[in-house]
């Protein structure tokens, strides 16, 4: 195999999980980017309204924001792009307005001290047929009363009656919509919020739920694993095919017909490709939204993307190499080989990676040229060191720490070359003779002719006689 071939085939071997890191790191930063802005809308109304809004009112304008951020970080918590809210600077009927690229919403907050005043404050005539969102802590009573009211307006004001009625019916501690929702927010903690705001001039997320372990949910985690084995799964099978469908154009042109067998091969080929690295692209991306977003825990947000895509492919490879030497298909010194490869091969071409992603600044094609040159760089580098450790290990007897094994026994192919009979001996049968008609023949030579038996490779980091 060339040296480019090695480097191609380390770069199909761990495309899958550079690719389910990366892009589950592109999601994760989506998410910790709609948190972030939500906390910095909270910080501008507070700052707008502090100095002229008691804690009572200031509640009222926090949950505005509130709600229509969270919607949002919600929104890109499911992976949804189309589904946008804000709270109109206008003054008008509306507090919020919502929707996705199909639909507009509207919706009116009321965060006052009781159910009942909620309620009756949501049913102004000019609310009517907006979404109506009240405290998670009152939202019963907000009901309950909204019903009473009704049922008591019925006779005497029945329009009344019907708006409170609306109310009923409408009244939710949260904005939703197709798959998002933005955070319930009780009277209580809203109020605390506006009182931490007029003390310190700032909250803490942690206090409130505004982190991104909040928001995601392990169905997300699933889905973007999904997602990201799907994609790699595509990528990995239009790399391995292209050579096949060059090798494909260049037997037609040679032949004029293409073997069958061989198309059948091939396309084996692309398949088993595409299901690995769809499978390490699909961990790799489970891992990196789980650590990255705080589901397993604050001291993993930190781990790098990159490594976590490493890791994976490292794990599964080992795993993979794990089958073969239990089922005797490689031995032990094979195994350790093909670790040290692909630990080096990998480290080299994610290095590769985020240099190219820096160089070509579009999404994956600069990680894909960076991972195909690191990796062949990487091959190229590992070949030429190890033929250097082989050479060493031939003219001392090392072993490299074991990873090579010395054989000191003649094989018989150097045997047969130097004269030698080589026999079994299971089937050689010995023959009696008497010493009285034993006789020595002699002879002569005019030369002398000999093989020098030197050392070397003679399989896969195995020393032995050539």
């Amino acid at each position: 195999m060339s040296t480019f071939e090695e480097g191609y085939s380390r770069l199909l071997d761990n495309i899958g999980g550079v690719n389910g890191a990366y892009e589950s790191a592109g999601y994760a930063s989506n998410v910790e980017n709609a948190v972030n802005s939500t906390i910095e809308a909270l910080r501008n109304e507070a700052a707008h309204r502090v100095n002229v809004s008691s804690a009572d009112y200031l509640k009222g304008w926090l949950a505005e924001p509130w709600h229509a951020e969270t919607l949002k970080a919600s929104a890109a918590a499911r992976g949804r792009s189309d589904i946008w809210a804000n709270v109109p600077a206008n003054n008008g009927a509306g507090d919020v307005l919502y929707g996705n690229a199909a639909t507009t919403l509207e919706a009116q907050l009321k965060y006052l001290k009781s159910g009942e005043e909620t309620a009756k404050g949501l049913s102004n005539p000019k609310y009517n047929g907006m979404d109506k969102i009240g405290p998670s802590d009152q939202l019963e009573k907000i009901k309950e009363a909204a019903e009473r009211l009704a049922h008591k307006n019925q006779l005497n004001r029945p329009e009344q009656a019907a708006h409170y009625q609306d109310t009923a019916d409408r009244a939710s501690d949260r904005l939703e919509i197709d798959n998002a929702s933005s955070k319930p927010l009780d009277e209580k903690i809203a109020k605390e919020m506006a009182n931490d705001f007029r003390k310190d001039g700032d909250i803490d997320p942690d206090k409130y739920g505004l982190t991104t372990e909040n928001f995601v949910e392990w169905s997300d985690v699933a889905r973007q694993a999904g997602q990201a084995a799907l994609n790699a799964a595509i990528m990995s099978a239009a790399l391995t095919a292209a050579p096949h469908v060059w090798a494909m154009i260049r037997e037609q042109i040679e032949t004029g017909q293409i073997d069958t067998n061989k198309l059948a091969g091939r396309f084996q080929d692309v398949l088993h490709g595409a299901g690995t690295a769809g499978l390490r692209g699909g961990v790799a991306a489970a891992l990196t939204v789980a650590c990255k977003t705080g589901l397993m825990g604050d001291a993993l947000k930190s781990v790098s993307p990159t490594m976590i895509g490493m890791a994976t492919t490292l794990t599964l490879n080992a795993l993979d190499y794990s089958i073969k030497l239990q089922q005797g298909m490689i031995t032990n010194q094979e195994f350790a080989h093909h670790c040290l490869r692909d630990t080096f091969v990998l480290s080299t071409g994610i290095f590769g990676a985020t240099v190219g992603q820096l160089v070509i600044p579009i999404p994956m094609l600069g990680a894909l040229v960076g991972n195909l040159v690191g990796s062949t760089l990487g091959a190229v580098a590992f070949e030429g060191s190890n033929q250097v450790v082989l050479g060493l290990c031939i003219e001392s007897g090392w072993t490299f720490f074991g990873m090579v094994s010395q054989n000191y026994t003649v094989s018989e192919d150097v045997l047969r070359q130097a004269g030698y009979d080589t026999f079994c001996t299971h089937s050689f049968n010995k023959q009696s003779f008497s010493t009285e008609s034993f006789s020595i023949q002699s002879f002569s030579t005019n030369s002398l002719g000999f093989t020098p038996v030197r050392r070397g490779v003679i399989a896969c980091n195995l020393v032995g006689y050539l």
